[in-house]
């Protein structure tokens, strides 16, 4: 079907699962939308973070998203069920938690889980974990330094190193054997993850694990596109910055052509 796949964050991160999915689809349209007047969404309310998800996702139906992926952790965590309601069976709603909670080994014994404040204390991915799995033990942290430290360029600077070394040698960190990076943000950060803690802790590959999940729930429903002819990929933003265009860049691993628009006016 020849309509876009609609995408969303507040920002830079959920560029990770876009990528992705454009690896994975590469026929399909894209039409992503990164909030970034309203960023970071993890230090939101959740009042505040539904209202600005509402706005995003009313945007990307009157663009014809055939599927909407809710590519940020804080808005999956608060406004999964709302926009759910919102859509009605018209379209699929995938978030960035359940993928991933299904994807965790059943050999795991102890699960960490790293994010925004606005994830961890959400508690849905300790919920979720415990209801699937209720005989894995579950530590979850947040780490709100790891996404300024990204977005300014320095993942791979001593500044990065020692953010993760202190949140990883925390006690909610210790004896874990799989970690969730709960931020789209963190794959940048996966290599210096397993630095640290070890080829013994499994490290979930978060963008893959959706883009594939987005894959088999597009094929469910007869939605996938079938032609051959690379799909077109729009990003928007809702304030411009050229600093936030070299970021982008990053995170998507290609040039890319953002367009300024506030949806709110």
């Amino acid at each position: 079907m020849k309509q876009p796949i609609g995408i969303f964050d507040s920002g830079v991160g959920g560029l990770t699962v876009t990528r992705a999915i454009r690896q994975l689809l590469p026929n399909e349209d894209l039409l992503y939308f990164g909030d970034t007047a309203h960023l970071p969404y993890g230090e939101k309310s959740p009042e505040a973070i539904r209202s600005y998800s509402r706005g995003i996702v009313q945007f990307l139906l009157e663009h014809k998203a055939k599927a909407i992926v809710i590519a940020c952790n804080s808005a999956s965590s608060v406004a999964t069920d709302m926009l759910i309601e919102m859509v009605g069976d018209r379209i699929p709603i995938i978030n960035v938690i359940d993928p991933i909670v299904q994807s965790i080994p059943l050999e795991s014994k102890h699960v960490g889980i790293i994010g925004t404040r606005a994830t961890i204390s959400s508690g849905v991915y300790q919920e979720k974990i415990a209801d699937q799995f209720p005989q894995k033990s579950i530590s979850a942290l947040a780490t709100p330094l790891l996404v300024p430290i990204i977005e300014e360029g320095l993942e791979e600077t001593v500044i990065s190193e020692n953010a993760a070394v202190h949140y990883l040698s925390l006690p909610e960190m210790k004896e874990i054997d799989t970690l969730i990076p709960g931020c789209t943000h963190y794959p940048l950060l996966t290599k210096l993850f397993s630095q640290i803690l070890g080829e013994d802790v499994a490290i979930l590959n978060t963008p893959q694990i959706v883009a594939l999940n987005t894959q088999q729930r597009l094929g469910d429903l007869n939605l996938l596109e079938k032609g051959t002819k690379p799909g077109i990929a729009k990003f928007y933003v809702s304030d411009y910055t050229p600093t936030f265009e070299r970021i982008a860049k990053h995170f998507f691993g290609a040039d890319i052509s953002l367009s300024e628009l506030d949806i709110w006016k």
